[in-house]
């Protein structure tokens, strides 16, 4: 395993693929928020405004007037994640995307705000750092073939001259002949140091490593935290895989019938998490590639058998910085073979003019001030978990900047299953208690005439625009229904729902989607119940989780409701 100089640092080519990959799942990210836009980012819906806790500079969908302006909002991000993905006017659409990631996990935050909010917002700001639209990118392109009009005279120029005579014709043939007969010792040392130099010239400048840092800190601080005993004896992944609300079927099914199995992953997961990031770091290209393989492996598998939102493709395209040169060579001969013309166009750009000193020292003082804010991010965290962490001397030496690191969004608060893997299976069931002329709280058993509708679709989400039945269950005679084929459409739905603080804007918003979808029917309240089960048990125990009025008519009926037997 030999080590060259051009090893040490990151490739520009794998900023670009990273800029890609992070470019794809901000899109991802962005179309899926935007259809659920009016539950989550509307002030009348699951997530009020009263219950935002944290402490940002700024927050573009709060600033946003009406359902209208916040569509329009995500439409802007979503134009932005594409400009970004494909590297046009990079920077700004980085910028831009750095403000709306942080808008929306200041507007989720203490609602339904999970760690692929926080992974999507440290990675595009520390991708203000790096080098990103350099290859591979419009803008690349852009000045590759500004450069071409440029020098097009030129070559003119040139055809011209070749077409007059030219004397000593007999000595050039006689030069030429000779050439033909292979290539000397010094063609063949100036074609290596052709290809080192090509290689050399798509390196990444050392704040690129700022990047793997960020990755590098989450897993460590992951791996810190998991000591519960499901990580200890190896269950951690079996007793996910069971749990209804993570379990992504056929694959959790298929790999919960091979508990050994399960127990390899759960021990791998940890030691690939405590150490693995280690390699990356190393100036060989295969342990780099050994890396990228773990990591992107571990996220990749995971999305095939869990169900946690984006967070899997937010670390698996951090993971692409690390790929190292081989790898990029044969993927950009690849691409060259294949389409001609896209690999021509996605060339490194003309080479920049040498910087002046002044621009030297400036770039020379953002590397160190962006490794300097890691270093307070990563004491952060450090302290934050207190005896957990190894380092926590180290970390009580450097200044503190919580409050700035709050108001950027880098605090680094993880939780990728720990300390313990969860043990509960969870589904939730939302009924709508809808008027009707005897059911009224002043008359006796009056709740044997109270109509009842199932709200929570089998859709994984409150739907309030399905044909209300004909023949519809009373409150005496209702009954906590199947499970559904989904129990929850994303991820946010079932943070909002594991906690009833958290869950209680549900009520208010059911009550107003359901006033603006169906004016002719009177809502008067709503009932959410949790269904648990302990792993492995199926046997389910049922909560009422809260109950919600819409007015003041629908408050004597819905608090005087009898429970329900079938409740724990």
């Amino acid at each position: 395993m030999s080590c060259h100089m051009h090893d040490v640092f990151l490739d520009l080519r794998a900023l670009a693929v990273f800029r890609l990959g992070l470019g794809a799942a901000l899109l991802v990210e962005v179309t899926e928020l935007t259809s659920h836009r009016a539950a989550f980012l509307d002030p009348d819906g699951v997530c009020p405004v009263e219950h935002i806790a944290s402490k940002a500079m700024f927050d573009f969908y709060l600033a946003a007037t009406g359902s209208e302006g916040i569509l329009i909002m995500l439409l802007v991000n979503l134009a932005a994640s594409l400009c970004f993905m494909l590297g046009f006017w990079t920077r700004t659409s980085a910028f831009i995307c750095w403000i709306f990631s942080s808008s929306q996990q200041h507007r989720l935050n203490n609602c339904v705000a999970y760690s692929g909010d926080a992974l999507r917002t440290c990675l595009l700001f520390w991708a203000h750092f790096q080098p990103l639209a350099d290859v591979w990118s419009l803008d690349a392109a852009n000045s590759l073939s500004t450069k071409v009009r440029r020098v097009e005279p030129e070559l003119l120029q040139d055809e011209a001259e070749l077409r007059t005579p030219v004397s000593g014709l007999r000595e050039r043939m006689k030069s030429t002949a000779c050439s033909n007969l292979g290539p000397t010792r010094e063609d063949i040392d100036e074609h290596d140091d052709r290809k080192d130099t090509r290689s050399a010239g798509t390196a990444a400048p050392l704040c690129a490593f700022l990047l793997l840092m960020q990755m590098a800190s989450m897993y460590e601080y992951t791996a810190a935290t998991k000591v519960g005993s499901t990580w200890q004896q190896g269950s951690a992944v079996l007793q996910t895989l069971h749990l209804r609300q993570f379990a992504r079927e056929p694959m959790a099914g298929f790999l919960a019938m091979f508990p050994q199995l399960c127990q390899f992953l759960t021990h791998s997961t940890w030691y690939v998490e405590k150490f693995a990031w280690m390699l990356a770091f190393l100036p060989y290209p295969s342990a780099r590639m050994v890396a990228f393989c773990l990591f992107f492996g571990l996220h990749f598998g995971m999305n095939l058998a869990l169900r946690v939102g984006n967070f899997q493709l937010f670390a698996m395209s951090g993971w692409l910085v690390a790929l190292p040169r081989p790898f990029l060579d044969r993927l950009e001969a690849l691409l060259l073979r294949l389409w001609p013309q896209v690999g021509r166009a996605l060339q490194r750009g003309p080479k920049r003019p040498a910087k002046t000193r002044p621009q030297q020292w400036l770039f020379t003082i953002l590397q160190l001030l962006g490794f300097a804010l890691m270093l307070v991010t990563v004491a952060e965290g450090c302290r934050f978990r207190g005896d957990k962490c190894s380092m926590l001397g180290a970390a009580r030496l450097v200044p503190k900047a919580d409050g700035w690191l709050a108001k950027l969004a880098l605090n680094q608060r993880w939780n990728m299953f720990s300390p313990d893997a969860p043990f509960k299976s969870l589904r939730v069931e939302l009924f709508g208690v809808l008027d009707a002329p005897k059911c009224r709280g002043d008359q006796d058993s009056f709740w044997h005439h109270c109509p009842v509708v199932e709200l929570w679709s089998s859709k994984g989400y409150p739907s309030f625009t399905e044909q209300i039945p004909t023949q519809l269950p009373n409150w005496g005679n209702m009954s906590m229904p199947a499970p559904k084929t989904v129990d929850f459409a994303t991820n946010r739905w079932r943070k909002l729902v594991e906690d009833v603080d958290h869950s209680m804007g549900l009520g208010g918003y059911s009550c107003l989607q359901w006033r603006a979808q169906n004016p002719r029917r009177k809502l008067l309240g709503v009932w959410l119940v949790r269904a648990r089960s302990h792993m492995p048990q199926e046997q389910e125990t049922l909560v009422g989780a809260f109950r919600h009025w819409c007015d003041a008519d629908g408050k004597a009926v819905i608090k005087s409701l009898p429970r329900q037997p079938w409740l724990s």
